[in-house]
C-alpha cells in the first residue's frame, strides 16, 4: 500500500535523519512525535526528509511545528529535506520557513546543521 505510514531511522554523525513515508496525520503524527522526542533526549540534530509524504493534514503540520519548537528549546536544531509536493505546498502557504527550514537534500541539511 503506497500510503502507509513508515519511517526509516539512520544516524549520520551529531543527526538523525529520519525518512518520513505515507500519510502524515493524526494517527502517524503521534508516532513522529515519539519518534522525534527520542532524537531530541538523546541531544542530537534532526534531519526530517519528507520526499515520501504523499498527504499532510493539519495534525502533521502540528507536529513538525512541536519537534521544531521542542528541537529550539535545546541545544539541537530540526531541518527538512526534499519535501514532497504535499508538504511544501503547506508550509509555503502559511509562510513556515522561518520556523521550518528547508533544504533541497539530506546532504544540503546535514551541512547546514554543521555550519
Amino acid at each position: 500500500m503506497p500510503d502507509s505510514f513508515g519511517i526509516q531511522e539512520e544516524t549520520r554523525g551529531r543527526a538523525v535523519l529520519l525518512r518520513v513515508r505515507g500519510r502524515l496525520d493524526a494517527r502517524s503524527a503521534t508516532h513522529l512525535l515519539e519518534v522525534g522526542s527520542r532524537v531530541r533526549a538523546r541531544n542530537l540534530n534532526l534531519v526530517l526528509d519528507l520526499s515520501g509524504i504523499t498527504f499532510m493534514a493539519s495534525s502533521g503540520l502540528g507536529s513538525l511545528l512541536s519537534l521544531a519548537e521542542e528541537f529550539r528549546q535545546g541545544d539541537t536544531r530540526v531541518r527538512i529535506a526534499s519535501p514532497s509536493a504535499a508538504v511544501t505546498s503547506v508550509i509555503h502557504l502559511l509562510n513556515l520557513e522561518p520556523f521550518l527550514p528547508i533544504d533541497g537534500s539530506e546532504e544540503e541539511a546535514l551541512h547546514a546543521l554543521d555550519s
